[in-house]
């Protein structure tokens, strides 16, 4: 009988501890007491910078998907690409599924290749819950095959009248505005250069610039004389890769003065 207690007495304290010990660790839902985590293991990668080639393979595996097998005590999560350091952030080229759950869960994360981008991209994965990132995965993919920076030749020297203003017609007196088309599939800046004496050059501005596009004005020539200045537009990734749009500026032609009449005539 007194064995028969015992052998109670240690199952139900065995019971009791391993109750205890499922409770240590509890799900804890967002806006109760704890902190979130978010960790990855199991089968699935738990790197949090991806290097991806041109065609959207793993650089180091080259699989083509990525999978995370995620432990959180978040009690809803969603995947959200961040593309705000791209060329163009309204591409979206990565996918996930699924793109939400709750708690514990595996992802899988795909890329398309690059073909739009001639620099490297960038971008992050973030693992969102009730508003708040709580995890990031980095991205870095190689840039496209083929990079495009050009400007058509006829428009790499602009003519401005002295005014800098249109002289007649419905736009009078509207400032002169001309627009450079760039076709390009890198991210670029445009300089105004300064002059032969290396003084800056503040009668050209440059405005209005998109990823495909920047616009020209000069303010109007008072100096007697013509004058020229260049815009150099360049790749931000490689300041080689430029090309000079020359701009000039007629000077304001001087009136012939009237002649005296002969006498007698």
């Amino acid at each position: 009988m007194k064995k028969t207690f015992k052998y109670l007495m240690a199952l139900t304290l065995c019971a009791v501890t391993l109750v205890a010990c499922k409770e240590e660790k509890p799900y804890v839902a967002n806006g109760a007491d704890g902190e979130i985590y978010v960790e990855f293991g199991g089968t699935g990668t738990t790197d949090t910078r991806l290097l991806v080639t041109t065609d959207g393979a793993l650089s180091t595996t080259y699989a083509m998907t990525v999978v995370f097998d995620m432990y959180t005590n978040a009690d809803e999560w969603q995947i959200v690409p961040d593309y705000s350091e791209c060329y163009d952030p309204s591409y979206k080229w990565i996918s996930s599924w699924p793109s939400e759950g709750n708690y514990d869960g595996r992802f899988e994360i795909e890329f398309q290749a690059n073909t739009r981008q001639g620099d490297t991209r960038y971008a992050k994965i973030n693992i969102v819950s009730h508003g708040k990132v709580i995890k990031t995965i980095e991205v870095e993919q190689d840039k496209a095959n083929i990079t495009q920076f050009y400007i058509q030749p006829f428009l790499q020297i602009q003519n401005f009248t002295a005014s800098g203003k249109f002289e007649s017609g419905d736009n009078e007196g509207q400032t002169v505005v001309k627009t450079i088309p760039i076709d390009t599939n890198v991210a670029w800046s445009a300089r105004i250069d300064d002059d032969e004496f290396g003084d800056p050059v503040e009668w050209i501005k440059v405005s209005g610039v998109t990823k495909a596009k920047f616009d020209v004005t000069v303010e109007p020539n008072d100096t007697g004389a013509e004058r020229q200045g260049t815009i150099t537009v360049y790749q931000n990734t490689n300041g080689n890769n430029n090309i000079v749009v020359t701009v000039k500026q007629a000077a304001v032609k001087q009136e012939e003065p009237e002649q005296e009449p002969e006498i007698g005539a």
